[in-house]
């Protein structure tokens, strides 16, 4: 048995990928958040605490195998990091942004930027994972959208982020295929977009 906690279970992604978790028979859920004992899911642990405190966070924890974080705060982070030192737990997979690097090609890099606020997105996870000892798997997302499509390009550091949206099904699909096995990327951070997606000057849904 595998065990998941998911940090910041309320969010859209894990309404998503929760279910598919779910269909999972060697997976053992944990739900951590704010408000996560009020979440409408059936048979799966709910700890309700707070991301930035050290004691809330070592104690959802324990036992774990897999941390799941839905959600892009440096400081946050670390402190995530600190609780899985003491805790023992290796593997992180952090849902993250785009234009860590200044990565983003254009005609999307301009319309990016000026809705980002800027060609790089400062004091996000990646800088605390990359100096970390962790197994991690950073994702920079192009902008999010609810569609049914699971397809996704996975996109390694280094190489240029060229597209312009990807639905929340197929990051929950990419989260999926990393906690099954199905891939495996450690000490890495995926830029991760819809096929087909590549050179358009903005999202479809702007």
């Amino acid at each position: 048995m595998v065990n998941v906690l998911i940090i910041g279970a309320g969010g859209q992604i894990p309404e998503v990928l929760i279910p598919l978790l779910q269909e999972q028979a060697n997976l053992k859920l944990t739900l951590f958040g704010r408000n996560a004992t009020h979440l409408p899911y059936t048979d799966i642990a709910k700890i309700s605490g707070d991301a930035s405190n050290l004691s809330d966070l070592i104690n959802a924890m324990q036992n774990q195998d897999i941390v799941y974080m839905n959600f892009d705060n440096k400081s946050v982070t670390e402190m995530v990091i600190r609780a899985m030192s003491q805790t023992g737990v290796k593997r992180i997979i952090q849902a993250g942004v785009l234009s860590v690097y200044g990565e983003v090609s254009e005609p999307f890099a301009t319309w990016n930027s000026r809705m980002m606020g800027g060609t790089v997105a400062h004091n996000r996870g990646i800088e605390a994972l990359e100096i970390s000892d962790l197994d991690y798997t950073y994702m920079r997302m192009t902008w999010l959208y609810n569609g049914k499509g699971s397809d996704y390009v996975a996109s390694p550091k280094g190489e240029p982020f060229l597209g312009v949206q990807i639905s929340r099904r197929a990051i929950a699909q990419f989260v999926l295929d990393n906690i099954t096995g199905k891939r495996n990327d450690i000490k890495a951070s995926i830029g991760l977009w819809e096929p087909g997606s590549e050179n358009k000057p903005k999202p479809d849904f702007y």
